[in-house]
């Protein structure tokens, strides 16, 4: 029974390496080779980040005999990346697994259900712990003044820092799942406000880094002092991580006895986690009159239920108008640095108009809305059919869709970065077109691609949305249109001037919205017709 159990699990991490989400067929010969060799590098491109970053801390730390404050810095970093990785495992394993019914209809007891699913939360967990942990062992086992003694806690202490990793994982996956069951219809927004969260921790992390660095190699005897005294823990985790053995058995201590504690909460509850439907729809729902609406309305309310039922498709598709947003609160908080920066530049006076454009434009290129729109619609592309609609009508549903949600704060972003940057009324409401031209351009463009190349044999939207030719196509086509345009201008400010020149662009511009319109009242529609 154990055996069968491990196996059905193993099967079951191992499912993308071996079935493709596209298409839903298996992977075979040289395809499931060349996914686990992209896999492969994609890891060690990691690994060899976090290397790089540990060179540069390992030997001045190690002549100062501060061993466990290198370890510290490594393994702190390593036990938060666990955490994220080993949460989200925890989330689809444990809370919102898909085959409870199917198991507790078996001769199997449940507490051993749980135990082959902590095991392989902690698998999972402890990977990605390993790409942080290993790189930083490798790199002391070079430079270190003492790898004897750290090669031999290498197994025990990634073993243990595995057991804070899945407790910690177990708490984050049931934070995720108590959100995500009383999220409702909220939960696609919740999830693209968490990406937002996650990029801004990001960006604001690699700043804090470089000066944290800075001061750290300038500053080490503070440091330390600093960290024995005010953290103790970190102190703690450092020097188990270093190899001293009495650090190992209090983090012994400390790992199985957070291991144990959330083992006996979830042993308690575990057939009510798994008979629990998180997320379920009510019952029942209160009778409310509905409102007539336009044909156009209608259709353009059908697509924004699809949007915010569909999360990798909200976090995919709207995240350039976040940015744009932010973009917009950047440019009115530090628009005398805009201004400084463009006064760096020798003769950028002119060319603030079409910067601020190019700037903004490039933001609305990411709003993907368009391409993956034809592809959701799926196995369902009937239920689109037998309304009575014609299909430049859908498509055009499609597009109001980008244009509501897109063109908004992309002219929003354009007026407060021309704003700070300067410009004159004609130049401004020039770029101002070009942002308008350029945002219908991109969504015309992403739906034409979306009907040329469609995927309906997807098993998970997110194939549809990520994985799909039309999304990266549509990508690198709105970057390659930009690009036209600024070379469009650079060409023709010296005759035209600046303003000229953003006329001329805007002209460009209309007739390749005009073309790209044309072809999905007919050719587009027809091609929709066919599928």
């Amino acid at each position: 029974m154990l055996k069968a159990l491990l196996k059905k699990q193993w099967l079951e991490m191992t499912t993308s390496f071996r079935r493709s989400s596209v298409t839903g067929r298996a992977r075979s010969g040289w395809r499931a080779w060349a996914f686990l060799a992209m896999a492969g590098a994609a890891v060690l491109l990691v690994m060899g980040s976090v290397g790089l970053l540990a060179a540069l801390l390992c030997q001045p730390l190690s002549a100062a005999g501060l061993d466990w404050l290198y370890f510290a810095l490594m393994a702190a970093p390593a036990l938060l990346a666990g955490v994220m990785g080993g949460g989200f495992a925890a989330y689809g394993m444990l809370y919102c697994a898909r085959d409870n019914e199917q198991l507790l209809a078996l001769p199997i007891p449940p507490g051993l259900i749980l135990a082959v699913r902590m095991g392989a939360v902690w698998l999972l967990g402890t990977g990605y712990l390993a790409v942080v942990l290993a790189p930083a062992y490798a790199v002391y086992f070079a430079l270190g003044a003492r790898p004897l003694r750290a090669a031999l806690a290498l197994l025990p202490a990634t073993v243990l820092l595995g057991c804070l990793v899945l407790a910690g994982s177990c708490l984050a996956g049931w934070l995720a799942a108590a959100v995500g069951s009383r999220a409702g219809r909220c939960k696609a927004l919740l999830s693209l406000f968490y990406i937002v969260l996650i990029l801004a921790y990001g960006f604001g992390s690699g700043f804090a880094v470089q000066q944290g660095l800075t001061w750290l190699l300038t500053h080490l005897d503070e440091a330390a002092a600093a960290l024995r005294a005010d953290a103790g823990a970190v102190y703690l985790l450092g020097r188990a991580a270093a190899g001293e053995w009495p650090a190992l058995g209090l983090l012994a201590a400390a790992g199985l006895g957070a291991l144990g504690a959330v083992w006996l909460t979830l042993r308690r509850s575990s057939l009510r986690l798994m008979t629990t439907r998180r997320g379920a729809a009510r019952a029942a729902k209160a009778a409310r009159p509905a409102r007539p609406r336009s044909l156009r309305a209608a259709l353009l309310c059908r697509e924004l239920r699809h949007l915010a039922s569909c999360t990798s498709y909200m976090v995919n598709g709207l995240l350039g108008s976040v940015l744009l947003l932010a973009a917009a609160v950047g440019a009115v908080w530090q628009a005398r640095l805009l201004r400084g920066a463009l006064a760096l530049l020798p003769g950028a006076g002119a060319a603030a108009p079409a910067l601020g454009c190019a700037a903004v434009c490039s933001l609305v290129s990411m709003n993907l809305l368009t391409p993956p729109s034809v592809s959701l619609e799926g196995r369902a592309l009937w239920l689109i059919r037998s309304l009575p609609v014609t299909p430049w009508q859908a498509l055009r549903a499609k597009l109001d869709l980008h244009l509501a949600l897109t063109l908004p704060p992309a002219l929003l972003a354009a007026l407060c970065v021309l704003g700070a940057l300067g410009c004159g009324p004609l130049a401004g409401a020039l770029a101002l077109g070009c942002v308008g031209l350029y945002t219908l351009l991109a969504g015309a463009l992403g739906l034409a691609l979306g009907v040329r190349l469609p995927n309906l044999r997807w098993t998970n939207e997110t194939a549809a949305v990520k994985q799909s030719a039309a999304p990266v196509l549509a990508l690198f086509a709105n970057w390659g249109a930009l690009a036209l345009l600024w070379g469009l201008w650079w060409l023709a400010q010296g005759p035209l001037g600046g303003a000229g020149a953003l006329g001329l662009c805007c002209a460009a511009l209309a007739a390749g919205c005009c073309a790209l319109l044309g072809y999905l009242r007919r050719g587009g529609s027809r091609a929709f017709a066919r599928l």
